[in-house]
């Protein structure tokens, strides 16, 4: 009986915050209660720092420093349009709120679910579920996708703490996130393959198909660790 009250309660709480801090709109576009997950706070600080203090560290935890405009879908349909939305690369977490305009305390963390996906300005956001759950499970942007074979990317932030000054010759290094990307080539069933990060190692990955796509590469001069260029090799690939 007092989890069915507590379930009540929660529900209560759910569509008045919704009503009260996202208004009417969000009704109309389904905007309905398990979008959030209300009981769980945004992971605003994290090693250490406050993502909220700009100034202490360089780069960003995030996809990128500032909300952008964005949709979100549910099996394929638009569940909501045009709310502000933001990566948060470090705990794995997209944090939405109604408007770009909105307090950064009012956001919350969308609810994880191989059914929905967001699309952020024009990349697309997938979650993927590890071994059938979603724990365990991640965020990846959709960079192109193939008749045979899609590529994937996870935002990996790697981490410098700040480095306080030795000596008096010496200055205050503050923290910083540099991006470290990893790639996945995803086939229709489903199935992640990471690449690795050297050149020569990545072209392995494509087998016997490998000396056709080294010349194609050495043909129109790419760079295959460069992300542009490795989409065009992707692609490439994806024709055979």
């Amino acid at each position: 009986m007092k989890k069915l009250l507590l379930l009540f309660v929660i529900l209560l709480v759910s569509q008045n915050f919704i009503a009260q801090n996202f208004g009417e709109g969000y009704g109309t576009r389904q905007f309905t209660n398990d979008l959030f997950l209300l009981d769980e706070y945004i992971k605003r600080q994290s090693k250490g720092i406050d993502f909220k203090e700009t100034s202490s560290y360089t780069g960003t935890p995030y996809n990128h420093p500032n909300y952008l405009m964005g949709n979100i879908y549910r099996n394929d349909s638009l569940w909501a349009s045009n709310i502000a939305i933001r990566y948060n690369a470090v705990a794995d977490e997209m944090e939405i709120k109604e408007s770009l305009n909105a307090d950064d305390e009012a956001a919350r963390v969308l609810t994880k679910s191989p059914d929905v996906f967001v699309k952020i300005m024009n990349d697309i956001y997938i979650f993927a579920p590890y071994k059938g759950g979603v724990e365990k499970g991640g965020y990846f942007q959709v960079l192109t996708e193939g008749n045979k074979i899609d590529l994937y990317k996870k935002w990996v932030k790697d981490f410098n703490p700040a480095k306080p000054a030795t000596t008096s010759l010496t200055k205050d290094v503050p923290a910083s996130f540099e991006d470290e990307p990893i790639y996945y080539i995803v086939d229709k069933k489903g199935k992640f393959y990471e690449l690795p990060s050297s050149r020569n190692k990545k072209l392995k990955v494509f087998g016997d198909n490998k000396d056709a796509v080294k010349d194609y590469v050495k043909k129109y001069d790419l760079d295959i660790n460069d992300e542009k260029d490795l989409i065009k090799v992707i692609k490439y690939y994806d024709t055979f």
